[in-house]
């Protein structure tokens, strides 16, 4: 199957907007006239004899006669009777039809033109009957027709393909949403709280709450509508989450967190680490019982690590991360379709101790 390896890789698009373009015939026209050279043009300049002219010219119309039907089987009859309407039996009639009038047409302009009578002069030989099948014709239309229909079989795969990561850049803009607005209600709020609460007992701090609260819902509204965004940026959001989710922590819970030092102007996918860190905040904290809450992020060498420890508190009957917000599933799904091959995530879990780990790391 070289020929159909050749003509996916070399043609840029099967789709009709993209044809019309001059670079996608240009190539279109050069593989025809490279195929029509290797399998009708140049086997006769190793036969013994000289063609007659009009050798020349029914060549070049049965060269026509496959380029129409490559065409028709691959932007029309194997899309709509094979592949979207399924009707097998259909799409074997058509290639039987196309391959009879191929043969019938291609048998008319011989005669008409008297190769066969020519070329039986030539070689000494009787001359073949009007009726006798071409095999070499019949042979090369076969061809044509597993070739166009691989295509457009390809072509399909290769739109759905297509369309599906739409989807899911799709799902991933919605999770990034529903993320930002699971942030803005519920996070904005209570911290405004704990800040009112602030103003009675220590200005100074609640002046940079304050301060932090508005840098991160500017990151948040302004700064993550592209794609990416800096580690720096990233980092100095995660860093405010924390400060202000200390505010809110009991004696009882211990937090541990140091600034990452970056070593490069890296970028990163928004709002990615969040939830780790946020989920770590929603279940390892504790009102009556001792409760350790770790965060160690590091980039160094364009490798982002995330390491979160927390316990379990003796208040959640149960620790689903999945339950609110983005969750764990869909993170790996951004992680898997943001960073494929480039990211390694490790969750253990230890019911008996009540501690959850998470280990993740992402090639920038």
């Amino acid at each position: 199957m070289p020929i159909t390896l050749i003509l996916y890789i070399s043609l840029p698009s099967m789709t009709p907007e993209k044809s019309k373009s001059s670079l996608t015939t240009f190539v279109h026209v050069i593989i025809w006239l490279l195929l029509g050279f290797a399998l009708l043009f140049y086997p006769p300049f190793a036969w013994s004899i000289t063609p007659p002219t009009y050798f020349w010219v029914k060549q070049t119309f049965n060269l026509i006669l496959y380029a129409i039907v490559f065409y028709l089987n691959a932007y029309y009859a194997a899309p709509v009777l094979l592949l979207q309407k399924n009707k097998t039996a259909a799409y074997v009639g058509w290639m039987v039809l196309a391959t009879v009038l191929i043969l019938v047409l291609a048998r008319i302009v011989e005669v008409q033109l008297g190769v066969l009578r020519d070329m039986s002069l030539l070689n000494n030989k009787p001359l073949k009957s009007n009726y006798s099948l071409d095999y070499h014709l019949f042979m090369i239309c076969l061809l044509v027709m597993v070739v166009s229909t691989t295509l457009a079989v390809l072509e399909r795969w290769r739109a759905d393909a297509q369309a599906h990561e739409r989807i899911e850049k799709q799902h991933i803009t919605s999770e990034l949403a529903l993320l930002k607005a699971q942030i803005n209600p519920h996070f904005f709020f209570n911290t405004l709280n704990n800040i009112y609460s602030l103003t009675f007992s220590d200005v100074p701090v609640s002046r940079e709450a304050l301060l932090k609260l508005s840098r991160m819902m500017r990151y948040v509204l302004y700064d993550t509508i592209q794609d990416v965004a800096p580690v720096s940026q990233e980092i100095l959001f995660l860093k405010d989450y924390i400060s202000l989710m200390r505010l809110r922590l009991h004696d009882y819970t211990r937090l541990e967190f140091e600034e990452p030092a970056v070593d490069g102007d890296y970028m990163i996918a928004p709002m990615l680490l969040l939830p780790f860190i946020e989920n770590a905040f929603k279940h390892g904290t504790s009102t009556m019982s001792q409760a350790n809450i770790v965060i160690e992020l590091a980039v160094r060498n364009k490798v982002l690590t995330l390491a979160v420890f927390n316990h379990i508190s003796h208040q959640k009957d149960e620790y689903h991360f999945d339950k609110g917000g983005i969750g764990l599933v869909n993170t790996k799904k951004r992680l898997n379709l943001l960073y494929p091959d480039r990211h390694h995530l490790i969750i253990k879990e230890d019911l008996e101790n009540r501690t959850y780990h998470i280990l993740l790391t992402i090639d920038l």
